[in-house]
């Protein structure tokens, strides 16, 4: 940051002061393109878009707060032709034992790490392998495992909560049946990912998804 003030300081400074006659405007012109090619970069540091090979896929994953422990991302997207947004924390493994330890089994968790995460979908759609209908909006995003085998996932209507400690079950809006499978290689963080029309979360050692197709209303 330092760094790019210094090049717009002496920017300004040699237009201004190595020759008296120096248009003017021509100073102010090149000072306002080395501004903008600061802020470019600023913009870059402070949100990246994250190209890691644990998110490939469809849509485009943004860091929109890299300064805490387990950075705040966004994925955004298309899945089904409809439009998906997913705000989450993004938590390390850090040589913790992550399923029935971390993330306890028949325990509903925030799916992330601090705030819950957030879901928001365009338009109607048709979520989990038993082919629940959610209307479009944005839902706080909960998933409770069974064991690491059985997973369910949840849309609750309270969008904006820390973790789960005030979920209510009476504010779901949908609980739809999730899969899971072992991961080819392990994510040392967690992340989203649209693949077709599948919505992953990997983390550690195990893929957990869930379908979504557009509803027909």
């Amino acid at each position: 940051m330092l760094r790019y003030s210094f090049l717009l300081a002496f920017a300004l400074l040699a237009f201004t002061s190595c020759d008296p006659k120096t248009d003017v405007q021509d100073a102010v012109d090149k000072v306002d393109e080395v501004a903008g090619e600061v802020a470019d970069k600023v913009d870059d540091v402070v949100n990246p878009v994250v190209d890691m090979d644990a998110v490939e896929g469809d849509g485009e994953v943004k860091v929109v707060d890299g300064t805490i422990k387990s950075p705040r991302k966004e994925l955004s997207g298309t899945i089904a032709g409809v439009s998906v947004l997913i705000n989450y924390g993004s938590p390390a493994v850090n040589e913790r034992v992550i399923y029935g330890d971390l993330v306890p089994f028949n325990k509903v968790w925030r799916t992330g790490a601090n705030e819950a995460t957030r879901i928001t979908f365009g338009d109607d759609v048709i979520v989990g392998a038993d082919a629940k209908k959610l209307k479009k909006g944005t839902y706080s995003l909960f998933t409770l495992p069974s064991s690491k085998d059985e997973w369910t996932i949840i849309f609750n209507n309270e969008a904006e909560q820390w973790g789960a400690y005030d979920y209510n079950v009476k504010k779901d809006a949908v609980r739809a049946a999730g899969m899971s499978t072992a991961a080819a290689a392990k994510a040392e963080r967690m992340d989203f990912q649209l693949d077709g029309e599948t919505i992953k979360l990997m983390w550690d050692d195990l893929v957990v998804e869930f379908p979504v197709s557009a509803s027909s209303k």
